[in-house]
């Protein structure tokens, strides 16, 4: 009952927007003393996960006890061991939370669902956990709303991608592709399409045949529905690929192509 009465009253802060700044992503730790004992808290999440369209999005949550002042983790305050929650920070509002077992450890694993309509866009979601562990007779309560981030993010794909060599230009290589990413059909949709996005930076790498290794040959931007197309001056037969860099909204992505030495 103590859950879902504070779980109640947090949702209820955060959807009138007063949200707490969160720890950076990745992992964040709190502590709680009684004067004698204590107990720190050390959550640890992904710092990115991308969007699954197709059915739950994950975010897994591991938290980890420890007892800088000695003691023996004998149970549970109230018998629950605590819970963890997930809320969005800078997109469209959304909550979840998942609990921890009550089985006496002292680290702790939980996975945190959205569900394909609750319609997450890219944007961050602050971590918050909490546990009540009983050491050596003293109860103690590390809690924290926001613990660190987690990043969601679109996913991306390089697709179509050719180096060839165009009759009449021999000593040039043309390399293309279509760059897409995973959106919502519309603002109702519960599922996903792909779609070509324009104005996209890209890397184009060559790596040459033989015992070489990737280098950067330009950079180009995508042009209508997410189009690729660019010629590189080069005799050399080996391996194009164009590169997309991940960002904290989207993934990264590649694809290549081969091409025969003039």
């Amino acid at each position: 009952m103590k859950r879902k009465i504070v779980a109640s009253v947090l949702g209820a802060v955060l959807a009138v927007g007063v949200v707490a700044a969160p720890a950076s992503a990745g992992t964040g730790s709190v502590s709680d003393s009684d004067g004698t004992r204590s107990a720190k808290m050390t959550v640890t999440t992904p710092k990115y996960v991308t969007i699954n369209r197709a059915g739950y999005t994950k975010v897994p949550v591991t938290a980890k006890l420890s007892f800088p002042h000695g003691g023996t983790l004998t149970g549970w305050w109230g018998g629950d061991a605590g819970w963890v929650t997930a809320e969005s920070i800078n997109g469209p509002w959304a909550f979840q939370s998942a609990d921890f077992t009550n089985t006496v450890s002292k680290t702790k694993r939980a996975t945190v669902k959205f569900r394909k309509y609750d319609h997450l866009v890219p944007q961050r979601l602050a971590i918050g956990a909490n546990l009540s562990p009983e050491v050596s007779g003293s109860w103690l309560y590390p809690s924290k709303d926001h613990l660190t981030t987690v990043y969601l993010r679109n996913k991306r794909a390089v697709a179509g991608t050719d180096a060839y060599r165009a009759k009449g230009s021999r000593a040039y290589v043309r390399v293309r592709a279509t760059v897409k990413e995973n959106v919502w059909k519309s603002s109702w949709s519960d599922t996903g399409t792909w779609k070509g996005k324009s104005g996209v930076r890209v890397a184009v790498r060559f790596n040459p045949s033989g015992p070489a290794g990737w280098r950067t040959v330009k950079h180009v931007k995508t042009g209508q529905g997410g189009k690729v197309g660019t010629k590189i001056k080069s005799s050399r037969g080996g391996t194009y690929q164009i590169v997309v860099p991940a960002t904290t909204r989207t993934t990264a992505a590649s694809g290549k192509d081969g091409v025969a030495k003039r």
